[in-house]
Order: C-alpha cells, then structure tokens, then sequence
C-alpha cells in the first residue's frame, strides 16, 4: 500500500545531501488543504498570511529520524468576559 499524505501535514528529513553551512540542515514539505489555505488568506492582516505549525520527532520504517508536521490556523485566545458582561 502505498503513503497517502493527509491534509495539513507533511514531513521534515535531516538534509543527507548537505555540504555546507549554507545549505538547510531539514528538507520536507507540506500539504495544505485549500479550504485551510482560504480561510487563513481570508483572515490575514496585510500581505502576511501566518500558518501555526506543530512537529513531532518520529522515526520512519527504515530508521530514519524525521520531524512530521500538521498545520493549523494560529490559535487565539478567547477574549474573559467582564464580570458586568456574565
């Protein structure tokens, strides 16, 4: 059976191929759902669009270290209510 990536993730490998310093110490990407991708354009602020991303260390089945990400809308945080407003 072959790898189905799911929506709003992907995956990050250590850069065998780096030589120099320059170079990226992780290659991956990522695969985001159009509806996510629309709301966050949607909601941004200017012409930056911010994705909030959480990773995971894991470990592939041929022993390879890599870092699985998800992405999500940023979270906000709920304004308290004023006692006056209960």
């Amino acid at each position: 059976m072959a790898f189905e990536q799911l929506p709003n993730s992907g995956n990050m490998f250590i850069n065998q191929k780096k030589t120099t310093p320059l170079q990226p110490d992780f290659r991956g990407s990522i695969h985001i759902d159009k509806t996510l991708l629309e709301n966050l354009i949607n909601k941004s602020k200017g012409n930056l669009v911010e994705v909030a991303l959480s990773g995971w260390n894991k470990t592939s089945a041929k022993g390879n270290d890599y870092i699985s990400l998800a992405a999500t809308e940023p979270y906000v945080r709920p304004q308290e209510k004023q006692p006056w407003e209960q």
